[in-house]
C-alpha cells in the first residue's frame, strides 16, 4: 500500500505512510485523454525535466511521471463523478538520470 501526500509544491509517495518509510517517489501527475493529448499543467522542457530529476535524486527519491488516462469523449461532468474511476487507467514512468562512466569516475575521484 502506498500513501499519496499532496502539498502545494509537489507530491510524494510513501510506502505504508510517513511513520514507516521516507517517501520513495516525487510524483508529477498529468491528466491526458486516450490519444495521450492533454493540456500539460506543467509543460516540461528538457532543462526543467533534468533539473527536477537532479533535485529528486539529491533528496534520495525517484521521479515518477504519472499519467491519468481517460477515454476520449468523457465529459467534465462525468469526470466529476467517482463512477468514472472504472473507465480511467494509470500509466507511470520512472525517470532516472543517466550518468556517463566518465562523469561517474570523476565524481569518485573527488
Amino acid at each position: 500500500m502506498y500513501l499519496i501526500y499532496c502539498p502545494i509544491v509537489f507530491t510524494v509517495l510513501y510506502r505504508k505512510g510517513p511513520p514507516f518509510y521516507h517517501a520513495s517517489y516525487s510524483v508529477v501527475i498529468e491528466r491526458v485523454d486516450g490519444a495521450f493529448r492533454g493540456s500539460a499543467l506543467r509543460p516540461f522542457s528538457w532543462r526543467s525535466l533534468a533539473a527536477l530529476s537532479r533535485i529528486t535524486a539529491n533528496v534520495s527519491k525517484e521521479l515518477m511521471l504519472c499519467y491519468i488516462i481517460y477515454p476520449t469523449g468523457l465529459s467534465e461532468a462525468e469526470l466529476d463523478s467517482p463512477v468514472c474511476l472504472s473507465r480511467l487507467s494509470v500509466q507511470e514512468v520512472i525517470v532516472s538520470r543517466w550518468v556517463s562512466s566518465k562523469e561517474r569516475t570523476e565524481q569518485e575521484d573527488i
